[in-house]
C-alpha cells in the first residue's frame, strides 16, 4: 500500500511525465560523442591515464593514507599534495591563490552563498548556470537579473544604486547552453565605473582558451580585473572538481565561511595526484586545442539552417521547439548512433528547447557532416 508521503512524490513525477519533463539516467558510451564536455579528449587519453597511475605510485610511499582522505580538510584531510596543487593551479591561472572544491557546483554555491551579504546587490546574467543561481539564492544580498549579455540593461541597473553600495556582477566567460561569450572587457569598464566586482565562471573556457589553457580572462589579459574565477575540472581537464581563484583574503574567507568546503570530505589522495598530473599534461595540449578550434570552424562553415544558434565555440545548438518534439528528435539521432541530448524547458526558456551539441578535438569531420545533415533534414 502506497503511503501518503510516497503518493505526493509519485504524483509530482507523473505530472512531470505528462508535461514531457521527466528525467532519467541513460548511457551513451557506445555512441559517437556529441554531448560530453571532454573537449580535449583527456578523459579518454591513455597516455595521461598511464602517467596518472605512475605518478600516484611514486607518492604512495610518503602517504599515511592512500585510499581515502579520512575527513574534511579542517579536521584530518589536509595534506601537502593538496596545498601544492592549489599553489600550482593558482600560478598557472595567474591568480594569487586557489581553493579546491569537490565540484563546480560546490565551488559556485560555496563562493556566492558566503560572499553575497546583506545590504549588497548581485547583478546576474539572465542565463547563468543553476549552480550560480543556487549560490546567489542562498546568499543574503539583493538580486537583480539583467538581460543576457545586455550591457545597457546592466548599466541601467548598476547606476540605480549608490556608488558606495557593494555590488557583484556574476557572469560566465562561455555560456553552457548557448555557447556564446560574455563581453568581458566591457564588463570590466562597467565594474570600474560603478564600484563593482566581477565573479567569473570559467567552466567551459578553462583548458581551451588562454596560453596553454588557463582561461579566457588570461587570454584577454584581464585576469587581474576579476575578483574571483571558478575553474572546473570535469570538462576540458577530463577529471572532476573545481577551484576558486582570487586574492588570498578571499581564500581565507572561504575556508571560514563556505559551507560546501567546510563540511565536505577532502578529495582522496589519488584524486589530488591525478589533478596535479593533469595540470602539467594540460600545458602540453596545444595541438588538441588547435584541433578543437579547427573542428569548431569546420562545423560553423557547414551549417545552413536558420534553426542553428549563433555560436563560435565548442557548444552548438539546434532549436526544435517543444519538449516532446526535441526529445523525439534526440531519440532518433541516438538510434542513428549519435550521442546527443535534448535540452528542455525549464532548463532553457519555453520555445527555445534545443539539441545541444558539443565538439571535441576527437570529433571526426565526416561525423560532423552526417549529424548536420540529419538535423537539417529533420521535420
Amino acid at each position: 500500500m502506497m503511503t501518503s508521503h510516497l503518493k505526493i512524490l509519485t504524483d509530482q513525477l507523473q505530472e512531470r511525465q505528462q508535461n514531457g519533463l521527466i528525467r532519467a539516467l541513460s548511457s551513451v558510451n557506445l555512441l559517437i560523442d556529441f554531448c560530453s564536455n571532454d573537449y580535449l579528449g583527456l578523459a579518454k587519453n591513455e597516455k595521461l591515464s598511464t602517467k596518472i597511475e605512475a605518478d600516484f605510485n611514486l607518492l604512495k610511499s610518503n602517504m599515511t593514507a592512500i585510499n581515502g582522505s579520512t575527513g574534511s580538510r579542517l579536521i584530518s584531510g589536509q595534506s601537502m599534495p593538496v596545498e601544492q596543487f592549489e599553489k600550482k593551479c593558482a600560478e598557472f591561472h595567474q591568480a594569487e591563490a586557489a581553493l579546491l572544491f569537490a565540484s563546480g557546483y560546490d565551488a559556485n554555491v560555496g563562493l556566492l552563498s558566503s560572499i553575497t551579504q546583506k545590504d549588497q546587490v548581485v547583478f546576474c546574467d539572465q542565463l547563468l548556470h543553476a549552480s550560480l543561481i543556487d549560490g546567489i539564492r542562498l546568499g543574503k544580498a539583493e538580486r537583480k537579473i539583467f538581460k543576457h549579455n545586455d550591457l545597457v540593461d546592466l548599466e541601467n541597473l548598476l547606476k540605480s544604486y549608490p556608488l558606495e553600495t557593494v555590488k557583484w556582477i556574476v557572469v560566465e566567460s562561455l555560456y553552457s547552453m548557448d555557447g556564446d561569450k560574455a563581453p568581458l572587457r566591457d564588463l570590466v569598464e562597467l565594474k570600474n565605473k560603478y564600484n563593482a566586482e566581477i565573479i567569473l565562471d570559467e567552466a567551459h573556457a578553462g583548458g581551451i582558451y588562454g596560453p596553454h589553457g588557463n582561461g579566457l580572462a588570461v587570454e584577454m589579459g584581464i585576469e587581474k580585473e576579476i575578483f574571483a574565477r571558478v575553474i572546473t575540472f570535469g570538462k576540458a581537464w577530463g577529471n572532476a572538481g573545481a577551484v576558486v581563484l582570487g586574492p588570498q583574503t578571499l581564500i581565507d574567507f572561504l575556508i571560514n565561511f563556505a559551507r560546501p568546503f567546510i563540511y565536505s570530505t577532502a578529495p582522496s589522495p589519488h584524486h589530488i595526484s591525478s589533478l596535479s598530473t593533469t595540470l602539467e599534461f594540460l600545458k602540453l595540449q596545444d595541438e588538441p586545442r588547435k584541433k578543437l578550434h579547427e573542428n569548431i570552424d569546420f562545423f560553423t562553415q557547414h551549417i545552413y539552417s536558420v534553426l542553428w544558434g549563433k555560436s563560435e565555440s565548442a557548444i552548438q545548438t539546434y532549436y526544435i521547439s517543444g519538449n516532446l518534439h526535441v526529445k523525439k528528435a534526440a531519440k532518433i539521432l541516438q538510434e542513428k548512433g549519435f550521442a546527443v541530448k535534448a535540452i528542455v524547458y525549464p532548463t532553457v526558456p519555453k520555445g527555445e528547447e534545443r539539441i545541444r551539441i558539443t565538439l571535441s578535438c576527437l570529433t571526426k569531420k565526416e561525423d560532423i557532416l552526417t549529424l548536420i545533415n540529419h538535423l537539417e533534414s529533420y521535420e
